[in-house]
């Protein structure tokens, strides 16, 4: 016979359940992303970097000739993503988002305009 837990205690089972579930989908979600990241993208894909607390995230991307970057701002502020002479999103609203295509090979550091001290790069391959 299974005892009858109160509704505080019931509560609390509840809770501990689905902190466990969302630890383990933690865990398993940081062991799949390396490999992903390994693997060879098509030649026409689109990658994300997201701008989340004053930072490019992730603050290093390598992708290959001919993928769309779509930078968004998932801050509360406005930022850009630009490197002089090469490409510039301009100012990127709060929760907005701008995309570049990269064609050459070579290696991308870039800034926010507005925030210098927020740097990223982008290794085209």
């Amino acid at each position: 016979m299974q005892p009858i837990l109160s509704p505080r205690r019931r509560r609390r089972a509840v809770a501990a359940a689905a902190l466990a579930l969302a630890l383990i989908a933690a865990l398993l979600a940081v062991s799949i992303v390396p490999a992903a990241a390994n693997r060879r993208l098509p030649r026409r894909a689109t990658v994300r970097v997201e701008i989340d607390d004053f930072a490019y995230r992730p603050p290093t991307l390598r992708i290959r000739r001919g993928t769309k970057v779509v930078f968004a701002n998932r801050d509360r502020v406005a930022h850009t993503a630009t490197r002089r002479g090469r490409f510039d999103t301009g100012h990127i609203r709060p929760r907005g988002a701008a995309a570049v295509r990269f064609k050459r090979r070579g290696v991308y550091r870039y800034v926010c305009t507005i925030h210098s001290f927020m740097h990223g790069k982008i290794v085209v391959r």
